[in-house]
């Protein structure tokens, strides 16, 4: 009874993942969070002037925002020193466009949750400019 019980343990053990993947795979169909990494846009000036020589070093740290695509929504989270936030995606694919701007360093916007290549650009209120691509299937 003893050996019974251990390949019936076992044999449950081994069809757990397929089991689990099946039910993980069947969650209503919900989209999964897709975050938008930023970046930088390309620097205007291609051949900046050496750093001045400063008497203190500081340690400033860049704190690049957050921005996630969430079943249609695009939600921009940035430092708490952020005023307002302007924001636009553009679908590469038809070159559609959703816009929006809003006070504050936190902004959500409704767009296209058709399958395609999105770009992501946003200004912030200290002037930096990023911009991101998330592509839907």
């Amino acid at each position: 009874m003893k050996n019974l019980s251990k390949k019936l343990l076992v044999m449950l053990l081994a069809i757990l993942p397929c089991f689990e993947s099946l039910v993980m795979a069947n969650t209503g169909g919900e989209p999964d969070v897709i975050p938008i990494k930023p970046g930088t846009s390309p620097n205007p000036n291609p051949n900046p002037q050496p750093p001045r020589a400063r008497s203190r070093s500081r340690n400033n740290v860049e704190v690049l925002p957050e921005c996630f695509y969430y079943n249609g929504e695009v939600s921009i989270v940035a430092g708490s020193n952020i005023a307002s936030i302007s924001a636009s995606v553009i679908r590469v694919n038809d070159n559609m466009e959703w816009s929006s701007a809003g006070m504050g360093n936190t902004l959500s916007f409704v767009v296209s949750t058709e399958p395609g290549t999105y770009v992501l650009m946003l200004t912030l209120s200290d002037g930096k400019s990023y911009y991101g691509e998330y592509t839907l299937y």
